[in-house]
């Protein structure tokens, strides 16, 4: 989330004046954040004023989707009081009015309502402050009654809406909810129109029963405030969060509203976010306030919490004496009594995510400071774990395979076939969870074949994966060693026969019968073959190489082959042959490799294989020549050196 730094300074202390309790720099801010509460992606500047990056994570994103969100965090974490907070003013819903109707359909995922009702506005341009901070954050400025609905959600975290009221069928404006019929459509602002499903929400003019907004999501054309609108109907509603996120998938239509009500935030809420537009668009765009109108319940419970010191102090890992926690406590506004050393603490209505003693404590624990928690080693155990048998001939295997020069692979446990099938695939062909590993490394095989000079493989591609299958049976775990021989001479005997040196050099390592191989594959369960082997006092000791490579991204175009011969003067090294080849070709060079050595007459032949490959467009046979041939020419310059 976008967050302004000067918008946030409205909470505290001026800074320019010097006062006490002003937030510090953007960047200590920042640090701070880190730190303690969220991760900062960055901080630009925007017309002047630093814009922060925050990622919000679900966890917090009830209560810290909002500027005011992040500046009681920041009033937490560095004991500083807010000058304003408005979530901790008294709230009511007064005066009441009949001029707007408000009524609910109990299935349609809508336990609360409030409109506002406001005559004689006047629509036009933002000031130039409200424009300024939103434009800031990213979002355009439209007109100063829309500005206000989304200056709010920014402000508070509370999503609102406006209507032109007398768009509404009928003498006085009535708003309804029902769910949508299958098939039904609805246009939306900004022109697009979608169809609906059976299972969503949509708020209506009860007296025509015409759609003017997906619940949650987004409003609707029907009643939509443009320069002529007088009349306005504020509202804002308590969404079901599972339903406001499945009709947003569904629509493919994710809205900041729906980013916010599919992350559960306070019904009371609604309450703060309907005033606080109400009396904004007085300001800015006049008019004369009705009164307000609301159906359904507010669910305004918080879950007490039991918690002690020594539970905070054992989970954390580091002594916390009650005082502090109180402390702690007090500047994350939390509610508690002290009873025999138990806190009983109530969070604010705005933190959905304090419910159990866990919760508590991680919030003392982050608000301390984990940086204050002293690192310790870990206790030795009592008695040494058994080994797992199954994972330790897992390893055998694996490090016999890998001593063969035969690659591990990780493959995908969802395929387009298999004995279970998924009841919410995330594709058309990954729809099932697989039931063997053939298939994958067959799939491998002949991808690897395809790529085998850019791998620096020119005789054959072997490879093996230790993985889960799953079948009506059970869930297993399977070994399966893939091998594609190179060329098409004797291909399958060759194959064959490498494959049987494998099972011949796993029966040995084993002590235990493998089945035959299968084409190009030895696949066995894991399972059934450790029941049959001894038990194991002890893991093989692991050999951990570290090769200084670093990973690369795989270019999406082909590569080009080419091979060259040399016939060079005795004494002369294979490297001086390669800084040539290198020299000339760039960064276009993938791999240069030596596939031929003899030597005749006092001279050296070497032959290589040149791979070459763009990260930016498929090579052309001519751009490829122009290289080859200025390789050739200064070879062919040497004295003695000749090309083949």
């Amino acid at each position: 989330m976008k967050i302004s730094y000067e918008w946030l300074q409205t909470f505290f202390p001026s800074v320019r004046a010097g006062e006490e309790g002003a937030l510090p720099t953007p960047d200590e801010l920042a640090e701070t954040l880190v730190f303690h509460a969220y991760e900062v992606e960055g901080i630009e500047d925007v017309n002047g004023t630093s814009v922060l990056d925050v990622d919000v994570l679900p966890n917090r994103a009830a209560d810290s989707l909002s500027h005011r969100g992040i500046a009681r965090e920041a009033s937490t974490l560095l004991d500083i009081p807010m000058k304003r907070d408005p979530l901790r003013e008294d709230i009511e819903l007064v005066p009441t009015t009949d001029s707007v109707a408000v009524s609910l359909d109990p299935k349609a995922s809508c336990s609360y309502y409030a409109a506002a009702h406001i005559t004689g506005v006047k629509v036009g341009k933002s000031p130039l402050w409200l424009k300024q901070r939103l434009e800031a954050i990213g979002q355009k400025s439209i007109n100063n009654v829309v500005d206000a609905t989304n200056y709010v959600m920014f402000e508070l975290g509370r999503p609102t809406h406006v209507f032109d009221a007398q768009k509404f069928a009928g003498e006085n404006p009535h708003i309804g909810t029902r769910l949508a019929k299958r098939g039904e459509k609805i246009s939306l602002l900004g022109g697009d129109e979608v169809e609906l499903s059976d299972t969503m929400t949509l708020i209506i003019d009860a007296n025509s029963d015409v759609p003017i907004a997906i619940g949650g999501i987004k409003g609707g054309a029907h009643a939509e405030v443009d320069s002529n609108t007088v009349d306005i109907i504020i509202e804002t509603a308590n969404f079901h969060p599972k339903q406001t996120r499945l009709t947003a998938q569904a629509l493919k239509l994710r809205t900041d509203a729906s980013a916010r009500f599919e992350n559960h935030i306070a019904d009371k809420l609604a309450q703060f976010g309907v005033v606080a537009v109400a009396e904004l668009i007085v300001e800015l765009a006049g008019g004369e306030l009705k009164g307000y109108a609301a159906a359904g319940e507010l669910n305004t419970e918080q879950s007490v919490v039991e918690v002690t010191a020594d539970e905070a102090s054992r989970l954390l890992g580091v002594a916390i004496d009650e005082a502090t926690i109180e402390s702690i406590l007090e500047r994350l506004q939390f509610v508690f009594e002290k009873e025999g050393g138990v806190f009983k603490v109530t969070a604010p209505f705005e933190r959905r995510d304090i419910n159990i003693r866990q919760d508590v404590i991680e919030e003392i624990g982050r608000v301390y400071g984990y940086n204050k928690i002293p690192s310790q080693q870990l206790t030795v155990p009592e008695s040494e774990p058994k080994v797992n048998k199954k994972f330790a001939y897992a390893e055998k295997i694996r490090k016999t395979l890998s001593g063969m020069g035969i690659a591990e692979v990780y493959l995908y446990s969802l395929r387009d076939s298999g004995d279970i099938a998924l009841l919410n695939s995330l594709a058309s062909d990954k729809d099932h969870l697989r039931s063997n590993l053939a298939a994958g490394i067959t799939e491998s095989l002949d991808k690897g074949e395809k790529q085998m000079p850019l791998l620096g493989l020119y005789d054959a591609v072997r490879i093996f994966e230790i993985g889960n299958v799953f079948t009506n049976e059970g869930e297993y775990t399977h070994v399966c060693i893939g091998v594609r021989i190179a060329g098409t001479k004797k291909r399958e005997e060759r194959t064959q026969q490498v494959l049987g040196e494998i099972r011949n050099a796993l029966m040995e390592e084993l002590g235990e019968s493998l089945p035959e191989a299968t084409n190009e594959v030895l696949e066995f369960n894991l399972d059934e073959l450790t029941e049959s082997l001894p038990e194991l006092d002890a893991y093989d000791e692991a050999s951990l190489v570290c090769t200084g490579t670093a990973y690369v991204a795989a270019s999406q175009y082909p590569f080009v082959l080419r091979d060259i011969a040399v016939w060079v003067p005795g004494g002369t090294g294979a490297s001086e042959v390669k800084e040539i080849v290198t020299k000339h070709a760039g960064e276009l060079l993938k791999r240069n490799d030596l596939f031929d050595e003899f030597g005749k007459d006092g001279r050296v032949s070497y032959a290589f294989h040149l791979v070459f490959q763009s990260n930016e467009e498929t090579l052309t046979d001519q751009k490829v020549g122009v290289i080859m041939t200025a390789i050739e020419a200064e070879i062919e310059d040497k004295k003695d050196w000749e090309i083949r």
